[in-house]
């Protein structure tokens, strides 16, 4: 690729902002990026350069979607037919319905489908979480091969749980630890051990991942008290939380995810402070399903990030919700928007620069150039204390004018450049079909 200039635009790096800025890059890493008229200073004179002109829409670094399923994307425009209650009981009448109506044609124009939503927000890494137990063994790579052809990083798992007897567990648990080996060193899909949830795994099987799993550097990524249901369960046994309970078979660490972490205890809290996890605040899902609103406050001094958890492809929309969810608790919109803008920006990059071993999600030098141009010009001051509100009340409906993913354009106007948009969406109007009639059939 030849050297790339991206200028003309508001500039946020992942923690400063620019009223004119610039990114110069080569071979797929930014060099030089900031202040426009400092940058070009410091740009070689050459004549073979690509130049890029924002026309005065905001620059940013592509997003991370840390809490995602692929897989629901074929569930948009319904709804589950039984009254939603609680957590167990939507699960049994619909989503465990739903993936086990799944074929590897339908996962895979699943992930096609929920690739070009991401793309088309300016997503440029996810964390998918998946389950599909009629088709487990190789599910990972079948969806990864469609990743590979997008042009984005991801980071994969299939979910283990008891739900489906003894032989089902231990194919979720290979597949996950067969993928996990293949995928060690390549540079744009990594993998981790997905677990389904506290209540859908017994003693004895977290043991048996936790003896399986010995030396393996990749964390588990889990729903983790997304009901309380999860948390009773787990007293019950004799645990002090879920964190606790995964804690004492060896299984929480930095490198976990825990998504929802909306009924933990103290113990809970204490654990995730001391680990370095993190825990993905989902809150479009958590309103949707009525099960209660991530607190705040209590993450002072542990880690959250942000993720859709399938609702969405939107990373700013799912920013905007979370806001509102805690506004309407009467928390203070300055500690808000403050602490949400640092967990899309800060700990969701911070968690994928880890697990890839580079920078991603900001603008800075020696970064991967994972840059989104937004269709979004500002009608008012761009800076630190408005950035928040333009991202929450005037981006989050504002699609991506252009996508390049390691400086390579995969996106520009609506075009996808690495995947055929048409096609994918007439496959997917046949396998919908499909997907729905085996859902009734069962």
């Amino acid at each position: 690729m030849r050297p790339l200039i991206i200028y003309n635009g508001p500039l946020f790096d992942g923690k400063k902002v620019y009223e004119d800025g610039a990114v110069y890059v080569e071979n797929g890493k930014i060099v030089e990026a900031g202040d426009e008229e400092e940058v070009f200073k410091k740009i070689p004179r050459r004549m073979d350069m690509d130049f890029y002109d924002a026309r005065g829409r905001v620059i940013f670094p592509g997003i991370t979607n840390l809490h995602n399923h692929f897989y629901t994307v074929l569930s948009h425009g319904l709804m589950p037919g039984r009254k939603l209650l609680d957590l167990k009981t939507n699960l049994e009448s619909f989503w465990w319905k739903f993936d086990a109506s799944l074929t590897p044609e339908i996962v895979q124009i699943s992930a096609l489908v929920s690739l070009l939503e991401s793309i088309r927000h300016g997503v440029t890494t996810i964390f998918d979480h998946h389950s599909s137990p009629s088709s487990i063994s190789n599910i990972l790579e079948v969806i990864a091969s469609v990743v590979k052809r997008s042009g984005i990083d991801a980071v994969l798992c299939y979910e283990i749980s008891d739900r489906h007897g003894r032989e089902k567990f231990y194919e979720a648990l290979d597949e996950n630890l067969n993928f996990i080996e293949k995928y060690k060193y390549d540079k744009q899909i990594k993998g981790m051990l997905g677990l389904h949830a506290n209540f859908t795994l017994s003693d004895e099987s977290l043991y048996e991942i936790s003896e399986n799993v010995s030396g393996v550097e990749a964390g588990i990524h889990i729903h983790c008290g997304e009901d309380k249901v999860d948390m009773d369960y787990c007293t019950e046994k004799g645990y002090k939380g879920p964190v606790h309970r995964l804690s004492r078979f060896g299984l929480v660490s930095s490198r976990s995810i825990l998504a929802h972490g909306l009924f933990l205890s103290q113990e809970d809290y204490g654990i995730l402070k001391s680990s370095g996890a993190t825990v993905v605040c989902n809150a479009e899902s958590n309103m949707r399903n009525g099960y209660g609103v991530f607190d705040l406050e209590r993450f002072e001094e542990a880690k959250f990030g942000l993720g859709t958890d399938g609702m969405t492809s939107n990373m700013f929309l799912t920013l905007r919700s979370a806001y509102l969810s805690q506004r309407q608790m009467g928390k203070p919109s300055s500690v808000v928007s403050s602490e949400l803008f640092n967990s899309l920006f800060g700990t969701n990059s911070e968690v994928a620069t880890k697990v890839f071993g580079r920078k991603v999600g900001v603008i800075e030098k020696g970064a991967s150039a994972d840059i989104v141009i937004f269709d979004y010009v500002p009608l008012v001051e761009f800076n630190l204390e408005t950035l928040f509100s333009h991202v929450a009340f005037g981006m989050c409906d504002t699609p991506a004018m252009v996508v390049f993913k390691n400086g390579k354009m995969i996106f520009e106007k609506g075009t996808f450049f690495t995947l055929d948009e048409e096609l994918i969406l007439e496959e997917s109007k046949k396998l919908s079909k499909i997907l729905w009639k085996n859902f009734y059939n069962l």
